[in-house]
């Protein structure tokens, strides 16, 4: 406890030096929670993503549900992830539905008979974790399905094709959830710089007080210590300030085109509140190591 009191001290006397460091840790923490809800706004969008884009395998000609190559086919695509949808659609639904989708269209073909669609299978709701899983899949049976035309002549029907495109968007958002972790690595560093440099200053600051506690016997703990609590108490303090400029932000954000915005923003604080906990515990860690091995470098210095 006295130890405690007496990085408070120091957090008071200097005072210029406290607010300056706490200014800068709040607002790199600040940024970091931005991060993280950029990070929730692109998981949302992956989701998102992820219930709408669909594959369409379109099957090669003699090939129908009850083909074993085509069973085996639909098995393994269900088994990658429970929420996988796979169906089948024969090219007479096929033809059904484009009669109902552009009758002036189907109007071309004569009769049932002539009908030019292939029968497919219908891939939904594939996580983006598991694509790389269901082109496996699909791979191994690649003679069965249109896989790919060939360079220069790939159409919308082929497998890769569809493959590639959706592959180029989800690679974009994993993208930035990744560089987001990088980004907060790369602001916690900082964090540890800052803290570093501010005991440091503090260290100098005091530096006879450091000479007298170790004229009179004082012990390590009460020479590295208190500046090592002070970094706590920068970061702590810097937290939770950034945490309430954030959230009075955040919520004073009007999206006229996001009519569920303000939902959207409290389930964000609700699923994220275990990362908010992790980043507080993350700064204070970082700033408590900082901080002594700060003074306990230029402690031994003054001493």
């Amino acid at each position: 406890m006295r130890i405690f009191k007496y990085a408070l001290k120091n957090v008071a006397r200097n005072s210029f030096l406290s607010f300056s460091t706490v200014l800068v840790l709040s607002l790199m923490t600040f940024f970091i929670y931005v991060l993280f809800f950029v990070e929730y706004v692109a998981s949302a969008i992956i989701g998102n993503i992820s219930d709408r884009l669909s594959l369409s395998l379109n099957l090669r000609s003699g090939y129908s549900d009850t083909s074993s190559e085509i069973v085996e086919l639909t098995n393994g695509l269900r088994a990658v992830d429970p929420s996988v949808e796979v169906r089948y659609v024969s090219n007479v639904e096929a033809f059904e539905i484009l009669k109902k989708r552009d009758p002036e269209l189907a109007r071309v073909i004569e009769s049932d008979k002539d009908n030019p669609l292939p029968s497919s299978v219908s891939v939904k709701n594939v996580p983006i974790a598991k694509y790389a899983e269901l082109d496996a899949i699909v791979s191994k049976h690649r003679d069965a399905v249109q896989y790919d035309a060939g360079t220069g002549k790939k159409t919308i029907v082929d497998y890769r094709a569809q493959y590639e495109k959706i592959k180029g968007l989800t690679d974009v958002l994993i993208s930035i959830r990744y560089g987001t972790i990088a980004v907060v690595g790369l602001f916690l560093f900082a964090v540890a710089a800052i803290v570093y440099n501010a005991i440091g200053n503090s260290v100098f600051y005091y530096r006879e007080e450091i000479r007298i506690i170790g004229l009179v016997g004082g012990g390590a703990r009460f020479v590295y210590g208190p500046f090592a609590i002070q970094g706590l108490v920068y970061a702590l303090v810097a937290a939770v300030i950034s945490l309430a400029g954030f959230s009075f932000v955040i919520r004073s954000v009007n999206f006229s085109l996001l009519a569920d915005f303000p939902i959207f923003v409290d389930k964000f604080f609700v699923e994220r509140s275990e990362a908010f906990l992790s980043v507080v515990a993350a700064l204070a860690f970082v700033a408590l190591v900082s901080g002594f091995l700060s003074s306990f470098r230029f402690a031994r210095r003054a001493a």
